[in-house]
């Protein structure tokens, strides 16, 4: 199974020296699942044939899909032409957004403002492909913009009451999270604490007292391995 991981950001020390980049953090949760990822850089000038792997991740940046930057142009360009071409794609926060953008969903400043901490989801559907989902999952999350809109022809995966449309999926090629099964605890502690001047000492105190909830890191990774896995089986 070869799955590309289109690195697009990097965290910020001292956070990174909790546990790496954020490509050091995919690449041990996907390892765990029994998956080498293969690393491309997601802002480069030339970005890789979708062909070239069996499914694509698209993973989180502090910046929002809606900035007119060259390099998130060119991404989007290549989320349409990928999926036109059949390609699996996965997206985790910023991914999530950019593909629902991509493919006709739309994405905006959330009025509730910044959504931090762990946050407890609810699964409202059950894709075919996939073993039978828990109820509700947690994960962590940290993010202002969220998909207002998904695009047509998805099927919304997991809602929360601060994040509405919080997971979906398009037919049985596109899976999509907003919350980070790549972030721990100890990151996030680290994370929200300098953030405290520009977010306010409210919402970071909140979101710290929820970090003791249960996340579900390896669930969400294996819910993206097997729809990978399944169109494997599917275009075979």
């Amino acid at each position: 199974m070869r799955i590309g991981l289109l690195s697009i950001d990097h965290i910020d020390e001292p956070h990174r020296s909790l546990g790496g980049d954020y490509a050091d953090r995919y690449d041990a949760l996907f390892r765990a699942a029994g998956v080498d990822l293969q690393h491309h850089d997601g802002r480069a000038e030339a970005l890789p044939d979708p062909s070239t792997c069996d499914g694509w991740i698209i993973p989180g940046s502090r910046e929002s899909v809606y900035d007119d930057i060259d390099w998130i142009r060119r991404l989007e360009a290549w989320i349409v032409g990928a999926f036109e071409g059949g390609a699996t794609l996965l997206g985790v926060c910023f991914g999530h957004q950019l593909i629902a953008q991509a493919l006709g969903g739309r994405v905006e400043r959330a009025e509730i403002g910044w959504n931090m901490g762990v946050i407890d989801y609810e699964v409202v559907a059950q894709p075919a492909w996939l073993a039978p989902l828990p109820e509700r999952y947690g994960l962590l999350a940290s993010h202002q913009d969220q998909v207002v809109e998904l695009p047509a022809g998805s099927e919304l995966l997991a809602s929360a009451a601060t994040c509405p449309l919080a997971a979906y999926t398009i037919d049985d090629r596109v899976l999509c999270v907003q919350g980070h099964p790549e972030f721990d605890p100890i990151v996030c502690e680290s994370i929200y604490r300098s953030r405290v001047e520009r977010i306010g000492a409210e919402p970071v105190a909140k979101a710290l007292t929820t970090l003791d909830r249960p996340i579900h890191r390896a669930t969400v990774v294996g819910w993206m391995v097997d729809t990978v896995r399944h169109r494997m089986t599917i275009d075979r």
